[in-house]
């Protein structure tokens, strides 16, 4: 259907009644803008087709994977990996195939993910419905850039929706990038608590096994862990850590090296979607030093499975995590701290088994995929209802 179409059948759908105050209930056609290797994307497609909603994906890579069940159009130059190449041209190449794609498709609503990727481009497209995504590192590496803030703000005044996946990123959007707060929505990207099913403290291993899932680049600050376990190590405390991802993993490998700390580390690799759920059910302890976030995935995950979390203290993390309350907080970068509290989730199974339910149930609350992916629908249709009124 197209975007005229769409909006004619909103404004006669009202017309007969059949429209609340908040929208009516129509199945939407809905292009996703970012990278296929991305992962976020795929639980936003599978929510919004299992509501009945149409989804394709313009891929920004040049080599875009098939997705099943999912039409993908590759809008990248051939070749070009968003993941790995910082150069900014090969984005600017996927303007006029991705202008292409939406007159011959008339998608009503283009979700483009990252506001300084595929926010960038979606805003370049002139598309009457654009979405805009700000998921974190989009938001925090670019925030102090004097031509990226001019750049971000620009896409911001072009997109009729901004979406932030957390309160604090929201609040820095409006700030820094000054946009306007009636155009926000902060709804995290959220998990599928199904899948994780929530484990006992007393079916947890019980000897100190702390996994981390974060990838291993600079924001998420390895470093700080490595050396937390090396200080675990000198105080003979028993325990084992797990590194599960492998993305960029050479340098915490090299720095595990250099601590001497190999015989309590393991790195599994990577690992799929569907080996998750076993990880977390296989450790005591989930830990996290990131520098900086949206909504962390990874911390929901742990979470919702009843992992105890201890994460750093930024402002990310708070609305999830209490010090004290049902998991542990450290100061950015402070190995010391983050080794007294890991000792101290290790030496405490009691702690651990305290807030378990409880963790699940802030995720069920407050971070099921299901839940937030309703909630961007619903603000998708009230934008395209706003917009059948300017036909």
């Amino acid at each position: 259907m197209a975007t005229g179409d769409f909006v004619a059948s909103v404004a006669g759908g009202c017309l007969a009644g059949n429209c609340g105050q908040e929208g009516i209930q129509v199945a939407m056609k809905i292009g996703i803008l970012t990278s296929a290797s991305s992962p976020f994307w795929t639980g936003y497609a599978f929510q919004f087709m299992r509501m009945g909603h149409e989804v394709e994906l313009y891929a920004l890579d040049g080599n875009a994977p098939r997705v099943n069940a999912v039409p993908v159009y590759q809008v990248g130059p051939e070749g070009f990996d968003p993941a790995n190449d910082s150069s900014r041209w090969p984005y600017l190449k996927c303007i006029i195939p991705l202008r292409r794609v939406l007159h011959k498709n008339r998608p009503d609503i283009l979700m483009a993910m990252y506001l300084s990727s595929g926010g960038l481009i979606g805003s370049l497209s002139g598309h009457r419905g654009l979405v805009v995504s700000a998921l974190g590192s989009d938001v925090n590496t670019h925030i102090d850039g004097r031509v990226w803030t001019l750049v971000l703000r620009w896409v911001c005044r072009r997109a009729k929706l901004v979406h932030a996946v957390s309160d604090d990123l929201s609040e820095k959007i409006v700030r820094h990038f000054e946009a306007p707060a009636d155009k926000m929505l902060v709804a995290p990207i959220g998990v599928d608590t199904k899948l994780l099913p929530f484990v006992e403290s007393s079916s947890r291993p019980g000897c100190g096994r702390i996994i981390n899932t974060r990838a291993h680049k600079p924001l998420y600050d390895q470093a700080t862990f490595v050396r937390a376990i090396k200080r675990l190590k000198d105080r003979n405390i028993q325990f084992h850590a797990i590194f599960a991802s492998n993305r960029d993993v050479e340098l915490t490998k090299e720095l595990v090296n250099q601590s001497d700390i190999q015989d309590k580390v393991t790195f599994l690799g990577g690992y799929r979607d569907d080996q998750l759920p076993a990880l977390l059910a296989d450790a005591d302890v989930y830990v996290s030093s990131s520098i900086t976030d949206g909504t962390s995935q990874s911390l929901l995950e742990a979470m919702c499975t009843g992992l105890f979390p201890v994460v750093s203290d930024i402002e990310a993390n708070r609305p999830w995590v209490r010090h004290n309350k049902n998991g542990l907080l450290f100061p950015v970068g402070d190995d010391r701290v983050l080794a007294d509290q890991l000792e101290r989730a290790i030496m405490a199974p009691e702690l651990r088994a305290a807030v378990a339910g409880t963790n699940r149930q802030i995720v069920i609350d407050n971070g099921d995929v299901t839940s937030q992916a309703k909630r961007l629908l619903e603000a998708f249709e009230r934008l395209l209802h706003k917009e059948s009124g300017r036909v």
